[in-house]
């Protein structure tokens, strides 16, 4: 097992969180989500990744081609559905799970607007971001 603050390559089964390097969802918005792949590689197909929601940061309303699963790490996250509201939507902490079907649109934000929240997400397909 390797542990170094180089690249991962593809033999490395240790990645501290330290060493990666975060990418914004939105370019153009420099307050959106960053994301670091774990494996795969989220621009083009399947992959796990960690997504870090800036604490008070909400999404517009939008769908995803593939099933997108999450896992909250730290701090906390919420997300709910077209026709639902934020104040009716469960707030998930560490250790909760949550599944968003593919093609439903919905919003999702950091709870708190005092704490990022981390969350580990996988999908099926890539991570692409249609608004609703």
């Amino acid at each position: 097992m390797t542990t170094s603050s180089r690249t991962p390559s593809p033999a490395d089964v240790t990645m501290l969180l330290r060493d990666h390097q975060w990418q914004p969802v939105d370019p153009a918005n420099p307050a959106s989500p960053t994301i670091t792949a774990l494996w795969g590689d989220p621009a083009s197909g399947a992959y796990g990744a960690l997504l870090r929601v800036p604490a008070g940061f909400e999404s517009p309303l939008h769908r995803h081609s593939s099933d997108e699963r999450v896992i909250v790490v730290s701090g906390s996250s919420v997300h709910w559905v077209e026709g639902e509201t934020r104040a009716s939507a469960t707030v998930l902490h560490a250790g909760d799970f949550m599944m968003m079907p593919a093609g439903v649109s919905h919003v999702s934000a950091a709870a708190g607007n005092d704490e990022d929240c981390l969350e580990f997400i996988t999908m099926d397909g890539k991570f692409d971001f249609e608004l609703a």
